[in-house]
């Protein structure tokens, strides 16, 4: 059968932004040196900064987090444990491939009756590059393009390919805290309606290898917008080893969430291994 109109604006759609991210990996060649000393992680957090983990760097991001709500004028609650993975490796100085990997648990109930899904929930593959780096309050800028694909469990299935993109800066605003912002769109992979969404990030050191954070992240679309907070602190054991905890809350039009979560960054420098 012919694909129809949608679907071929659909695959236009995310065939220009893979382009888009190429084409910036190319510019981005001349940005400056991305390894750094300490490893680099989107954890703790909805954030991320605009950073590769540098050529031949294998990075691995993973956590636990437990979730609830309720929806108290439709007597809706639900809870459940999402395990969350995030795999990079630096291609080159300025430009990673990546993968996100969720698997997910969950139980609902409306009105005394009780579901529960499980499974597979998300698999995205795709890539960063570093466009810019900056110095002060002149912020770096990257970005970020992932595709979910088709191959989830039942319960989370979608129909066609996902593309989300995030545009994103990193800037000091004094010595010691910084500002990131996360702007960008995602598609559910069943229809095609792009919902956008944000996170703004305040991070600073705490004593020691102790660092915190707290941030203000939402989504928009369709006359619909959500807002949440959540804040927490990481601990660098290593130049390449990081723990971290967190936790996170939201109010919106009736329905309250709630999450913890914590989690672990490692990487490796090719076949030197950890320091």
């Amino acid at each position: 059968m012919p694909e129809s109109a949608s679907a071929k604006s659909f695959e236009m759609k995310w065939g220009i932004l893979v382009f888009f991210v190429i084409f910036l990996s190319l510019l981005s060649e001349s940005a400056g040196a991305q390894y750094s000393e300490t490893v680099r992680s989107g954890r703790p957090g909805q954030s991320i900064d605009p950073f590769g983990v540098g050529k031949g760097i294998f990075q691995v991001q993973s956590g636990v987090d437990y979730f609830s709500y309720n929806i108290k004028a439709s007597d809706n609650r639900g809870h459940g444990v999402l395990h969350n993975t995030v795999i990079r490796y630096g291609v080159a100085e300025l430009f990673e491939i990546s993968s996100l990997i969720d698997y997910q648990s969950e139980s609902q109930s409306i009105s005394g009756g009780e579901t529960t899904r499980s499974g597979l929930s998300a698999f995205d593959l795709g890539g960063r590059t570093h466009i810019y780096s900056g110095s002060g309050l002149t912020p770096s800028v990257g970005f970020q393009l992932r595709v979910r694909v088709p191959v989830l469990s039942k319960d989370y299935e979608i129909d066609k390919l996902a593309p989300r993109f995030i545009i994103v800066t990193s800037q000091n605003l004094t010595q010691s805290i910084t500002l990131v912002t996360n702007t960008g769109a995602s598609w559910n992979g069943v229809d095609d309606m792009a919902t956008g969404h944000y996170v703004v990030n305040l991070s600073f050191p705490l004593a020691g290898k102790w660092g915190a954070f707290i941030e203000n992240y939402g989504n928009f679309g369709s006359g619909k917008f959500e807002t949440r907070f959540d804040s927490g602190f990481a601990f660098l054991a290593n130049n390449d080893l990081q723990f971290d905890i967190l936790g996170g809350y939201g109010s919106n039009k009736g329905r309250k969430d709630y999450f913890i979560s914590v989690g672990v960054s490692c990487r490796t420098k090719g076949n030197s291994g950890f320091e």
